[in-house]
């Protein structure tokens, strides 16, 4: 099996010899994408194109076949119209409270089917929104019928859907001993039904045009890629927060200031404690029962977004002012206290 990842190397590994970078195709990304999943190659030959991709730096093609091989993989529930799919990455928060459970749940109950996509941190990553689904609901699960079990009883689902993978747990293993988070961290946030509506994160710099392209390429024709606080999907509470947003497969910057929509903080929510994960569940359960912070004004942003992409004929303010009706009336803290139950 090391034989057959041999020559790819060859090719891609200018890179790191400095000699000329080879970028793959996109049907190249997803033949090699797809020798990996099914266990060709040595760890270290894995671990070696992992930093070459990194060293490079991954073009949208790339992802998008990395993506393709991917998601044959995978079987995706069937998901309610409108639905909005919140892809999160293993890369989680390291200096504040992850908000996209909030946030989801603000937004579902609101009257936006949202499914949210959240694995557990690398080991040497900060906080995720799957560590703290684990922590408040239960148990992550990658089985597409168990999805549609709770969309059936409600607007709120998360899942994982490379949990169950043999092939994605050695890609992640890797990942974790090598310290290099790469591209296929970066492929799970582009690992959601074809055609949904899908908003991820991007980390600040030229990738934001790389994601949206990738988004593009894979037909989604409404999407969202946020450059939030600490690479999340959460806005900034003090500057302006930018991004890209897809529309009717019409792209378009996305700036969005917590000004704009009557949001005014002094500070970013921050960790206080040492228990990260103990703190985000409280903070959590702070934000459903609209407690004033920077972190709430965070959780509405992210939540108005994610009902725009619902709703695109809707202002970003408006769809804000539902999100924060939702935490009122107490529906978002019901909602999300259901799965406890």
């Amino acid at each position: 099996m090391a034989d057959k990842i041999r020559p790819w190397l060859k090719r891609i590994n200018g890179a790191i010899t400095g000699g000329r970078t080879y970028n793959l195709s996109e049907s190249e990304a997803q033949e090699l994408f797809h020798l990996f999943l099914d266990g060709a190659g040595t760890d270290a030959q894995l671990a070696v194109f992992l930093s070459v991709m990194r060293s490079k730096g991954t073009t949208a093609e790339e992802l998008v076949g990395a993506a393709r091989a991917a998601r044959s993989r995978i079987v995706f529930p069937q998901l309610p119209e409108n639905c909005v799919v919140v892809a999160t990455s293993r890369l989680g928060k390291r200096t504040a409270p992850p908000l996209g459970l909030a946030a989801a749940a603000a937004a579902a109950a609101a009257g936006v089917p949202v499914l949210l996509q959240a694995s557990t941190r690398l080991r040497w990553g900060g906080l995720t929104p799957g560590d703290l689904w684990q922590e408040m609901c239960g148990p992550l699960t990658g089985d597409a019928h168990h999805v549609e079990s709770m969309f059936d009883s409600g607007p709120l689902a998360c899942w994982n859907p490379t949990i169950y993978d043999d092939g994605w747990q050695r890609l992640q293993r890797i990942e974790d001993e090598t310290l290099l988070r790469g591209i296929p961290d970066v492929v799970t946030e582009l690992l959601v039904p074809c055609g949904s509506r899908s908003m991820s994160a991007a980390v600040p710099g030229p990738v934001l045009g790389i994601a949206a392209n990738a988004q593009e390429s894979l037909q989604h024709r409404h999407a969202l890629i946020v450059q939030g606080f600490d690479g999340s999907i959460d806005p900034s509470t003090l500057e302006t927060t930018r991004g890209m947003r897809i529309v009717d497969g019409v792209k378009a910057p996305l700036r969005i200031h917590p000004g704009d929509v009557a949001l005014f903080e002094s500070d970013e929510p921050h960790f206080l404690s040492d228990n990260h994960l103990k703190e985000a569940a409280s903070v959590t359960h702070q934000v459903l029962l609209g407690v004033a912070s920077p972190a709430l004004s965070s959780t509405l942003l992210s939540a108005g977004l994610m009902i725009s992409l619902a709703k695109p004929n809707d202002s970003v303010a408006t769809c804000v002012a539902l999100a924060g009706e939702s935490i009122r009336s107490g529906a978002a803290q019901r909602l999300l206290e259901s799965f406890r139950n």
